[in-house]
């Protein structure tokens, strides 16, 4: 057996390229830095010739140098899995350190100053110290043989072998120098701190490197193509399977975007709230790409037959396409309320089940190959127009987003206003004439969020509680605070308990961040988890020191939205926080209290853009309610969204008013426009978009507009019956049931303390006439058996608390045990699997188990034959409901400790 052929990683020392690193980072200089990074890059080549001499055909580069020098853009080896806390650890139990001794606490609390070397927040520094006296003075591997261990280390974590993993470290401890530990510390939390960027790195490699990297995002490409550097390449461009940089958008001032568009005509499309992706398609073939080059294909699908969406997109590619590549934003979408889930919600699209209730869209708006064609170099305009006949879009699995052609400002002010009411994310405005260039930002393409624009966000103002010591150049300060709403005091009381909701790090210059730190150093306490201070209510996120609320500061915060989160007692965030300034004139306790908050965050779907931007230049304003409403009517709004000319309608009550209504449609006999003229009438305010006024929406059919409105859940709607109910009293009546549409929780709840399930109210006299319309909406119940009874008696024991009880522990669940050689077939069980017990164990402890696979099954449990897995699998893609496919050791588990077990650790 032949041995494999030395390459020059093989021969270099690791040490070599730790002491060019140590150089170059002690550089004061940039041309410093150059030069010693320049002599180790050209002792490599001439290594290399001498090696090969010049042979053709050399597979061998710089790549195993080049992963280690730029590891944050390395993709052909899979996470580490190991940040600082748990390199101390290991660091701790590898060295045998005392827990409780300097060392480890040194390594533990490696971001808190502790003494005059300023290498406060530098893991690899603090390390080193550590490291010195315990490591040999010289180390002994090379480039090659670290790259080996890392190899292991990455592929260890993935299979979850942290004992494989402590050995792979240990090895590199006992054969590397501590200068060497530093380095390869920095190598795998992928942070090398050299002063420099990989712009500068791939400059001095070659000067085509950046933009092959830009369209293949793969180093060992750029290494052994580029290998040479007097040779150039001819072509560089998107290839097909090979990940690209995406085209991106730069921030716009929205007053001067006639401007960025050169005055000439632009596309106006909705910013989509999800994860950028770029689908590869060649036959049967795909492969799906993050922005950053992490290949998905295996949660999206490689072929039609497996993953979330492939099997569903597959089809509705033109019969005739070869291949394509097409850029777009992978969102979620709810079948139910037909319309998308944003991304801060409590769900990662790369991630998806498919037992989900929600399911995975490609909102494609650009295409960069078709049957081998690329089309980087054709214009937007061009590249549209192709991308139109690719593909029929597929609601919910596949649609083309829309471009609305615009010239004016006016028209963009429109469109922003119109996706704050809409509570999507924001606009984007693109130059038809543009053509696509990988890793730009802002070459004709340009992005307007509520939150880049001053005056329309409701910012919060909130107490820092907490603070976490800084890493890098914020090494030794605080660099982000934990902050946090007070719980509302009884009248005339300051707030004594505060509750956590997001951690800030943005938004301040350093001096800021240096004055703020000064002015709250002396009162900083260390955070103990098992003695936490009774004014601080946490969630899972825990400070690393507090501050006692009277000796802390306001802050106020802009963010985008808010969201669910577990990690703070407030059982929500922000997302996208920043602090805007520190609020001097307020008192410590005048901060956001957790009703103000409540409100902020049911009133516009968590969503913190409350206002407009005005039609012309001024402050924007907040969409108040108008006295006599005469809004100009904006050009290209189709008829039925057009608002009222309400101007000359006589006021002939005040029955509504100071109400604000939003008609969406009306009935046969009684028209959008004659319910708005009543609501006119009798004192009532009418918008074409609900806000945060709106008093309710009214439906008389359920559209497209009127499912958004129930799926943000912030409005009620109501059927116009109630209005001509309130038309004929000329009184405003109290809601029932019998005129919801939809409720809002607050309304729900109020709805279910008055009200029964058939409408009948608790306490207010019936009527013979309302009793005979209670009884007409109660169909006749035929005699049920205990399978239609299992839900009726499930709320019973919910009622009465007897759900406790361990003979009611699957009462809710329906369940398809996989005893049947052909799946869903009664006469093919198979006999002396064990599984026929655990379907005798389900329904002793309140199960309903089911021989067939049908929509309503909850789970399905396999034993150890899983050979129809993959078809159990292909099935549930077409119900409506997925059911959740698990082990039976499930079942077994639950009954043994007597509660249900968390169904993600035996999903299959």
């Amino acid at each position: 057996m032949t041995s494999p052929q030395p390459t020059v990683a093989s021969h270099v020392p690791f040490a070599d390229l730790c002491s060019t690193l140590e150089r170059i980072q002690r550089s004061k200089t940039r041309p410093e830095k150059v030069k010693h990074f320049k002599e180790f890059l050209d002792s490599w080549r001439r290594f290399h010739d001498a090696l090969y001499k010049k042979a053709a055909g050399v597979a061998d580069s710089f790549y195993p140098a080049m992963r280690l020098i730029l590891p944050q853009l390395e993709r052909e080896r899979v996470a580490y899995g190991i940040k600082e806390t748990m390199l101390a650890k290991l660091y701790i139990e590898l060295l045998h350190l005392p827990k409780d001794g300097k060392d480890a606490q040194k390594l533990l609390n490696y971001r808190a100053p502790t003494g005059p070397r300023g290498d406060a927040g530098d893991f690899a520094t603090v390390a080193y110290f550590v490291l010195k006296q315990r490591c040999p003075r010289q180390g002994c591997l090379t480039v090659q043989q670290v790259n080996d261990v890392l190899d292991s280390v990455a592929s260890n974590n993935s299979a979850k072998r942290k004992d494989l993993v402590k050995k792979s470290l240990l090895q590199l401890i006992t054969q590397s120098s501590a200068l060497e530990q530093k380095w390869l510390i920095r190598m795998i939390i992928k942070d090398l701190k050299l002063g420099f960027s990989q712009q500068t790195v791939f400059s001095l490699f070659h000067r085509d490197a950046t933009e092959l990297y830009n369209v293949t995002t793969d180093l060992e490409k750029v290494c052994r193509q580029l290998h040479e550097p007097s040779v150039g390449l001819s072509d560089i461009s998107i290839a097909l399977f090979s990940p690209f940089k995406p085209m991106l958008a730069a921030i716009a001032d929205i007053q001067q975007i006639e401007k960025a568009m050169n005055q000439r005509s632009f596309y106006i499309e909705t910013k989509l709230d999800g994860e950028r992706m770029q689908m590869h398609k060649d036959g049967d073939v795909y492969k799906f790409f993050s922005r950053n080059g992490y290949d998905y294909t295996e949660q999206f699908g490689a072929s039609p037959r497996e993953g979330s969406l492939t099997p569903f997109i597959h089809g509705a590619f033109r019969p005739d396409l070869h291949n394509c590549i097409l850029d777009g934003e992978m969102m979620a979408y709810s079948p139910a309320t037909r319309t998308f889930t944003q991304k801060g919600s409590r769900f990662d699209i790369k991630r998806m089940e498919e037992d989900s209730d929600l399911q995975t869209c490609f909102c494609v708006f650009d295409v960069l190959m078709v049957d081998g064609k690329k089309l980087g170099h054709e214009t937007l305009r061009g590249r549209h127009e192709i991308l139109t006949g690719v593909f029929t879009p597929v609601a919910g699995r596949i649609e083309v987003v829309p471009k609305a052609p615009a010239v004016t400002k006016r028209e963009v002010i429109d469109a922003l206003n119109e996706a704050i009411d809409k509570r999507e994310e924001g606009i984007m405005v693109k130059d038809p004439s543009s053509i696509y260039k990988p890793d730009k930002r802002g070459e004709g393409w340009l992005k307007i969020k509520p939150e880049y624009v001053n005056g329309i966000m409701d910012e919060l103002d909130l107490l820092i509680v907490g603070g976490y010591w800084g890493k890098g150049f914020r090494g030794g300060m605080m660099s982000h605070f934990l902050c946090a709403v007070a719980e509302t005091p009884p009248p005339g009381e300051k707030p004594s308990v505060f509750r956590t909701l997001c951690r800030v790090g943005s938004g301040y210059t350093m001096k800021e961040l240096y004055d703020l730190g000064m002015k709250l150093a002396q009162h900083w306490q260390p955070y103990r988890k098992r003695a936490p201070p009774d004014c601080l209510s946490c969630g899972t996120e825990k400070p690393e020191v507090y501050i006692e609320p009277c000796h802390s500061v306001i802050v106020q915060v802009k963010a985008a939205e808010i969201v669910g989160s577990d990690m703070y007692s407030t059982d929500c965030t922000l997302r996208f926080p920043r602090i805007e300034k520190i609020r001097e004139d307020k008192a410590w306790h005048e901060c956001t209290t957790v009703e103000e908050l409540e409100r902020l965050r049911g009133r516009a779907s968590g969503k913190l853009a409350s206002r407009h931007f005005p039609a012309e230049d001024g402050e924007p304003q907040g969409k108040k309610r108008r006295a006599a409403p005469r809004a100009k009517r904006p050009l290209g709004v189709v008829e039925h969204r057009k608002a009222p000319d309400l101007a000359g309608v006589r006021r002939i009550s005040d029955v509504f008013e100071e109400v604000e209504f939003c008609v969406m449609s009306g009935t046969g006999s009684h028209p959008k426009a004659d319910l708005e003229n009543r609501i006119a009438e009798l004192g009532g305010y009418v918008v074409q978009n609900p806000g945060p006024d709106t008093y309710c929406v009214i439906a008389g059919t359920e559209n497209v507009r009127v499912r958004n409105v129930i799926s943000s859940n912030g409005h009620d709607v109501v059927r116009p019956q109630w209005l001509l109910e309130c038309f004929e009293a000329k009184r405003c009546l109290p809601w029932q049931p019998r005129f919801m549409v939809h409720m809002a929780p607050a309304t729900e709840r109020h709805f279910a303390r008055e009200y029964d399930r058939y409408g009948d109210s608790y306490f207010a006299d019936t009527s013979p006439d309302q009793l005979k319309e209670l009884f007409s909406g109660m169909k006749d119940v035929p005699e049920r058996g205990l399978r239609e009874m299992a839900p009726v008696i499930a709320d019973l024991e919910d009622r009465y608390a007897w759900d406790s009880h361990p003979l009611c522990l699957f009462r809710r669940h329906t369940v398809y045990v996989d005893l049947y050689a052909a799946v869903g077939q009664p006469g093919t069980e198979v006999r002396g699997t064990g599984l026929a017990t655990v379907a005798l164990e389900l329904r002793f402890h309140g199960a309903i188990v089911v021989a067939r696979l049908r929509e309503g099954v909850s789970h399905v449990i396999v034993g150890e034959d899983q050979s129809r897995v993959r078809e159990l699998k292909a099935f549930r893609r077409t119900l409506q409901k997925k059911y959740k496919i698990l082990q039976d050791l499930w079942v077994t588990h639950s009954i043994e400790r007597g509660a249900l077990q968390q169904e993600s650790r035996y999903l299959i």
